[in-house]
């Protein structure tokens, strides 16, 4: 994996310049090796988890639960973003950067932040009337069966439930699409442009608990996410943003689920 990246070309004038820091630094992993780095990051997390889960159930394979069905379904999705972070914070580390700035973890302009939601409210607020239109409903069978599916079994996997939904899913996406993914390709022949758009088809593809129109969603938030990424030069940026609609989104399926809605 030591094939080299072009310098990313700019092609706005309005996106944050690069930290004086990185200047000095070699270039990102090239478009390739970031996608493996990727992949590998999402089957050594996968392999873990999914082995602890075929232990656990050896003895009946046959009678393993839908992930909205099982009440510890967050604690695997913890696990996996965990795993995701560290595999890709060492691939940056080999690369030669500090794992932080590689994958964006910087901190953000005020600015970008107040942008950023006023983008997100704009975005929101278009996805929820189309929903209205078509006369689907905002919260997904998915997050209702996975919230009574915790609420069920106690306290202790309710309260898992909201930190895997809210921080751990967040966090860990907002890491792999808009910090690793997006750092080598956008600084590849791809460019920022195709990046937005192909990171964010793969992240809406990658939601496969949703039907068309929640997928669509997903990517409409998802090139949000990308453009902002950009435009603040933060991932701390997306992942304020992502866990305020994870955590939006919870309250109420948590609603819906009780019934109070």
């Amino acid at each position: 994996m030591n094939e080299e990246s072009p310098a990313a070309q700019p092609v706005a004038t309005d996106a944050a310049p690069p930290l004086a820091a990185e200047r000095s630094l070699p270039p990102p992993w090239g478009f390739w090796t970031t996608a493996a780095w990727t992949l590998i990051s999402f089957a050594i997390g996968g392999a873990i988890v999914g082995g602890g889960v075929l232990w656990l159930n050896w003895n009946a394979l046959d009678k393993i639960p839908e992930p909205q069905e099982d009440a510890w379904f967050s604690l695997q999705l913890i696990a996996i973003n965990a795993v995701q972070i560290a595999v890709l914070a060492a691939a940056a580390r080999l690369r030669g950067w500090p794992a932080a700035h590689y994958l964006g973890l910087t901190r953000p302009r005020g600015r970008d932040i107040v942008k950023g939601f006023l983008g997100l409210v704009v975005v929101l607020g278009v996805l929820e009337i189309l929903t209205h239109l078509l006369g689907r409903q905002s919260v997904t069978p998915f997050q209702t069966d996975a919230y009574r599916a915790a609420q069920a079994t106690g306290v202790l996997a309710l309260m898992l439930m909201w930190l895997a939904f809210v921080v751990a899913a967040p966090v860990g996406e907002e890491v792999v699409f808009r910090g690793f993914l997006f750092r080598g390709w956008a600084a590849s022949r791809l460019g920022v442009v195709g990046t937005i758009v192909l990171s964010a088809l793969i992240f809406s593809a990658a939601h496969t608990q949703y039907d068309w129109f929640g997928v669509f969603q997903t990517f409409c938030l998802g090139a949000l996410f990308a453009w902002l990424r950009w435009r603040s030069g933060s991932t701390a940026v997306t992942i304020l943003l992502h866990v305020t609609v994870n955590f939006v989104s919870t309250v109420w399926t948590a609603l819906v689920a009780q019934g109070l809605v």
